[in-house]
């Protein structure tokens, strides 16, 4: 049997607060997210902390999209895992610019090799704070 997926691990900084709070903001992105990435949604889970903060979840037919945030830190954690050999760059850099990420952490993991690997992670600034435009971020 072979298993073989892509595992991205984002760690958005100083984002929009505001996003980073909106419950349906953020459902909508990634959800759009998902399916610009051509991948069926099955469940959405999103929940509203208080006093703020998110956590949702999306359950594709080829395995999840997850987002965790904390407004007063304008840090956003998200996890997007597939299976098969989509290329997820599109939507990893749809989700750092809605979410006005100035900075992030993408680190990339081929799941289901059987041999130790290197976890390729690319840091990401912002190029014009003007236009709050990210650089592309590659999944390879």
């Amino acid at each position: 049997m072979t298993i073989e997926g892509k595992h991205i691990i984002i760690d958005g900084f100083e984002c929009d607060s505001l996003h980073l709070n909106n419950i349906a903001f953020l459902e909508n992105l990634c959800k759009k997210a998902a399916l610009d990435a051509g991948m069926e949604i099955l469940y959405s889970y999103f929940h509203q902390f208080q006093p703020q903060g998110v956590t949702g979840v999306l359950v594709l037919s080829t395995s999840h999209l997850s987002i965790h945030t904390w407004p007063e830190e304008r840090y956003a954690s998200l996890d997007f895992y597939t299976c098969g050999d989509s290329d997820l760059t599109a939507p990893v850099n749809l989700l750092l610019k809605e979410l006005s990420a100035q900075k992030a952490m993408v680190y990339s993991i081929d799941r289901g090799v059987t041999q130790p690997q290197l976890i390729y992670c690319n840091e990401i600034t912002t190029t014009d704070n003007s236009k709050g435009e990210n650089k592309n971020v590659s999944t390879d």
